[in-house]
Parts: C-alpha cells; sequence; structure tokens
C-alpha cells in the first residue's frame, strides 16, 4: 500500500495460563490503528511452570494470544524466546501448534540450530523487494552467545544465493529475540550517580549507561541495561558485510524502546506488550517497520498510552 510494506512487531508478551486483557487491548488497538501487512510475534510469547507441558492449556493460549491478528485475516509469524520453553513444552512442539493456527506463515529451516529460522520474500510484482529474517536466538547463556556459526553460514548462503540470482542483493530486515552486542554503540558509559543511569551485568555488571541522545530517537528510553550475549557471536558483522540489511529488531528487555543507526543498519529494541510481567508501565508497547519500495525503512513504537 503506498509504496510500503508495515510489519507489527509484537515483542514480549509473556503470558501465563491466563491473558491479560490489557494485552490484548493493546494488541487490538495497534492492529486497528497501523492496519499492518504481517504481524511478528518476536519471542517470549508464553512462559511459566502453571501450564506443566499441558499441550492443550498451550494451544489455547497461543490462540488467544493470535486470535486479534486471526480475526483479522493477516498472515503472521514467529520468533521463539528464551522463555516459552518453560511452559514445559519445547519449541518444536510449539511451533507444531502454531502450524494449526491460520494465517501462520512461518517456516522452519531444516539443518540449522533452533527452530523457526527461516526467510519470507516480500513480493515487488514478480521480484522480492524485500526479504524478513526470522531468526532463533536461542536461551541457553552456556554457549556464550545466542546465535550459533550454522545459522550465520545460512543467512550468508540465503544472502549470496538471491544476490546471484537477481544480479544484487535484496533489502533485507531481521527480527530475533535476543540483542547483539553492538547495541552498547547506541549508549554512553557515565557515572552510576548520572540521572537516568542504569547499571550493566554479566559483563557490564560495574558499569553505568544512558542512550547517546545524539544517535537515538528522541522519543526512545531505557530503564535497563541491555542483556546482550556473553561473547560476540560476529552475527553483526556478517549483516554488515554486504550492506543489505536495513534494519534488525529485538525485544528481551522489557523495558527498553529505542533505535538508531549502526554501521548502516537501524538497531533497535522493542518494548514488552505483555501486561503479566515486568515493563514500562504505560510505555508497554509494539513496534512498526515500514518496508519502502526504495529500499529504505522507517520505524516507530507505539505505547498503551497513547
Amino acid at each position: 500500500k503506498n509504496d510500503t510494506f508495515k510489519i507489527l512487531q509484537i515483542a514480549d508478551t509473556q503470558e501465563g495460563r491466563k491473558v491479560s486483557p490489557d494485552t490484548l487491548a493493546l494488541i487490538n488497538a495497534a492492529l486497528d490503528r497501523e492496519e499492518p501487512d504481517l504481524v511478528v510475534y518476536s519471542g517470549d510469547q508464553i512462559w511459566g511452570r502453571g501450564f506443566h507441558g499441558d499441550v492443550n492449556q498451550v494451544r489455547r493460549v497461543l490462540k488467544e494470544l493470535t486470535a486479534p491478528v486471526v480475526e483479522r485475516h493477516l498472515p503472521f509469524a514467529i520468533c521463539f524466546g528464551n522463555h516459552d520453553r518453560q511452559v514445559g513444552l519445547d519449541n518444536r512442539a510449539q511451533f507444531e501448534i502454531y502450524k494449526e493456527i491460520p494465517g501462520f506463515i512461518g517456516e522452519d529451516t531444516p539443518g540449522v540450530d533452533g527452530v523457526g529460522n527461516c526467510v519470507l520474500e516480500i513480493a515487488d510484482g514478480d521480484r522480492p523487494g524485500y526479504l524478513l529474517y526470522l531468526i532463533d536466538s536461542h536461551s541457553s547463556l552456556k554457549v556464550g552467545y545466542h546465535v550459533h556459526q550454522n545459522q550465520i553460514d545460512w543467512y550468508r548462503g540465503v544472502r549470496d544465493s538471491y544476490g546471484k540470482q537477481y544480479g544484487h542483493t535484496i533489502p533485507s530486515v531481521v527480527i530475533q529475540h535476543i540483542p547483539v552486542c553492538e547495541v552498547f554503540d547506541l549508549l554512553t558509559q557515565v557515572k552510576k550517580s548520572t540521572k537516568g543511569a542504569v547499571q550493566g551485568f554479566r559483563t557490564h555488571a560495574k558499569e553505568w549507561f544512558v542512550l547517546n541522545r545524539k544517535r537515538v530517537d528522541k522519543e526512545g528510553f531505557m530503564k535497563e541495561s541491555p542483556a546482550d550475549p556473553q561473547e560476540n557471536s560476529g552475527e553483526f558483522d556478517a549483516f554488515c558485510e554486504k550492506g543489505e540489511v536495513k534494519g534488525l529488531y529485538f525485544g528481551h528487555d522489557h523495558n527498553n524502546a529505542f533505535h538508531g543507526d549502526i554501521r548502516g543498519i537501524d538497531v533497535g529494541y522493542t518494548q514488552g506488550a505483555g501486561f503479566h510481567v515486568y515493563g514500562p508501565g504505560l510505555d508497554r508497547g509494539v513496534r512498526t517497520i515500514a518496508l519502502h519500495r526504495d529500499g529504505s525503512l522507517s520505524t516507530q513504537d507505539l505505547r498503551y498510552r497513547d
């Protein structure tokens, strides 16, 4: 529509056995206002031990969370986060449930670590105008990072195969759950006493940060330190190699919503949308990612208060 394809990213609903009506109200209002072409739930859709691996309860909650999209006959896809499997049903079993839901267009690439890794073509006539990569960023810190080498190799292979087929790379956007280490490029390290400073943890445990206001959107906020991987896997370096990745968006840290340019890629946090877990009050929200026919993109987060 108007040379634009609009994606609505919903991050961290993280619902238990009873879905919050406020979470659904937020999703419904965002869908009505933005009228997206595609919806992506970007991880931690559900969590909690109250499910006890009951497939029927998991199915019921996932259908409730996706009902606003299904009712509007919109296509949707998903990523997995670090909490989904805590319901006692592994991600592969949950993926099979998603496949039962009308409008689900997610795929799973065999031979690649994780579940739900895929690339979706957004067509411009008979050619792909954009590619959307959905990547499983896993949940274990034991490996030292979240995205594995064979996933990065898979991305490179897909990128290069499209380049060979069409004679040029295809503009692309990536959505996953866990952030990349490079997100700290958008922050400024400050003294603990600095107003609004947040304390890092793990590898940044003795450091304090604020947003670099010269590099992020003016409405952006950060109320907790990024929970980046313990070790840089080289994923972001791969995205920068040929300049076709225009945007990279993630969730995971519910209290953060900002975006800014890092080496030519718009990198951004989407705040949590769920009301049954911690979050930024009435600034809970979702993100729109507008992909334009000229290969550019624009994005903004939408907040419950609005």
